[in-house]
Order: structure tokens, then sequence, then C-alpha cells
């Protein structure tokens, strides 16, 4: 029952996340996000959020009192942001390190993933019968997340204003391109049992970097993600962060020590990256990664 309890809490939650975020699909695609279970909460990958549940269990003292249920409420939402500050550490960055390994050499980041957690927004809050106060945060992994995690290789390249990690996702409208030209990359992973990450790297066969870190601009990855995880292609192919004309690429395998990063075929890489705009693509970070709609 439990186990039960806490999958329909993601679901709801991640679901209510999916429309918050600006994350559309076609309505006739089912579309279910990209979740990753850990003991105090959960990473989802389709809207970039860590999520925690804190409990506040009412003291005998005050039971049937209005303080009881207020001081349930502060155990509960203190707990809700513990948990979500120990989640926010097992996100994977890259294929070599999570957020707990880059925090061991730098001394400054408990502090600054503190005061991120602590600021998260609070997406419910639950009292059952017995007293019992039961909250749900969110933390964007957009925005001062992305800032101090994301490798240092992904650099600055022009500026495109201020940026705002809790507001929907409104994509900044592209020129015209010339009617088939690409307008975003969709890379089809499934059955590959990758391992959603921060910034993975798509490479060709022959170990030429399709996407990673030098084609990024750092401003578009914080604000945007460096991609979206889904797992419905055809969902992924109508979704406005790829635009109207998405190039689709099947991924044939994984790289990297924590299995994040995919292998494309030679042939596929240099079919997009002989487009005119595919440059322009990867800099602005129009990509989604389709992967099993497996809840781990």
């Amino acid at each position: 029952m439990a186990v039960y309890r806490q999958y329909i809490l993601i679901l709801v939650t991640s679901l209510y996340l999916l429309s918050f975020t600006g994350i559309h699909v076609h309505k006739s695609y089912a579309q279910t996000p990209v979740i990753k279970s850990h003991e105090q909460g959960y990473i989802n990958w389709t809207t970039q959020a860590v999520i925690s549940t804190g409990i506040g269990v009412p003291s005998e003292k005050y039971h049937g009192m209005p303080i009881g249920r207020k001081l349930a409420e502060e155990k509960a939402l203190k707990r809700a942001f513990e948990n979500l500050f120990q989640t926010v550490f097992l996100v994977q960055i890259d294929a070599n390190i999570c957020a707990n390994d880059a925090q061991k050499n730098n001394p400054n980041w408990q502090t600054q993933i503190q005061q991120m957690t602590e600021a998260a927004r609070v997406l419910k809050k639950e009292y059952l019968s017995d007293g019992t106060v039961e909250i749900t945060v969110q933390m964007s992994m957009n925005g001062g997340f992305s800032q101090l995690a994301l490798p240092d290789e992904i650099r600055y390249i022009e500026s495109i204003g201020t940026i705002i990690s809790q507001n929907p996702v409104n994509w900044p409208k592209k020129q015209k391109e010339p009617e088939n030209e690409y307008t975003g990359l969709v890379v089809d992973a499934r059955g590959l049992r990758l391992t959603p990450c921060l910034a993975p790297v798509i490479l060709g066969k022959n170990q030429d970097e399709v996407y990673g870190p030098k084609y990024i601009s750092r401003e578009y990855a914080v604000q945007y993600g460096v991609c979206v995880y889904m797992n419905s292609l055809e969902g992924a192919i109508k979704h406005q962060r790829v635009g109207s004309h998405p190039f689709v690429a099947k991924g044939i395998g994984t790289e990297g020590k924590s299995l994040t990063n995919i292998v494309i075929s030679n042939t596929e890489s240099a079919r997009f990256k002989s487009s005119v705009a595919h440059l322009t693509i990867l800099k602005h970070c129009r990509v989604i990664i389709v992967v099993d709609p497996v809840w781990r």
C-alpha cells in the first residue's frame, strides 16, 4: 500500500509539473515523465525537477489542538527540505560524476544547495485524519542549480537575458528556416538502459562528438537544460523544443562510466552535421532524448 501510494503521489505531482513547466506534447500521444526514484525523493528528468515529501506527525501533547497541526506542518516542511537536500546530491551531472562527487571538491556546494532547497516551491500539502501532515516540495534543476553544476566546459557564448528557472518554458522564436532545414534533434535511445544526466554527450560510432559541451551555450543550458528526457518518440517529435522538423537519430549504444552518453551511427552523425542549422540547434539545446518508460 505504501509503495502504491508513493507511485500515485509521484504520478500526480509529475503530471502537474508537466503542465507547470511548459512540457507540452500533442494530445494524442501518451506521455508519462521519466523518473529516477530514490529513498528521500525522486528526480523528474522530463520536467527537470527534484521532488521530495516530508511527513510531520502531531505530538500527543497537542492532539486535536490547532497548535498541534501547526507544529506537525512545520515538521513536515523541515523534513521535506531535508529530503530534497539529500536527493539533489544524487543528480547525475555527466558520465563521470554526480552532484555528491562534485561537492567533495567544492566546500561551498553544500551551503549553496541548502539555500536552493530551502527556497524550493511547495507543491502540495495534505492533512490526514490522524493529524499527520505531508508536504511535497520541488526544486528546478534549471537556473541556479545548473549554473552551479554544469561542467565548466559548457561556456558562455552569448547573453539571452535574465534567467528565470521557475517560469513556464517559452522557447525563443526562431527566424524562418529553409523549408527542409532541421529545427531540432531527437535521439531515440530506447532499449539502451541509458542513465539520464544533466550534460549527456552524443557521439558517432567513430567517436566524433555530435553534441556536447563545446557546442552548447551555457546561457541556454542553464535556462532550458542541456536536453529533455521523454519516453514517447511521437511526443518528442511534436515537442515545441525541437520545432516542426527535427532530425531523428537512433541510439545504437551507450558510453561513459555511468552509461549516460549515446552513440549513433556514423551515417546519421554525418547527415545531421551536414545540416546548415545544426550548430544553432546544438547551441540552443534543442535536443530531446527518448528513453524507455521505466520508473526506477
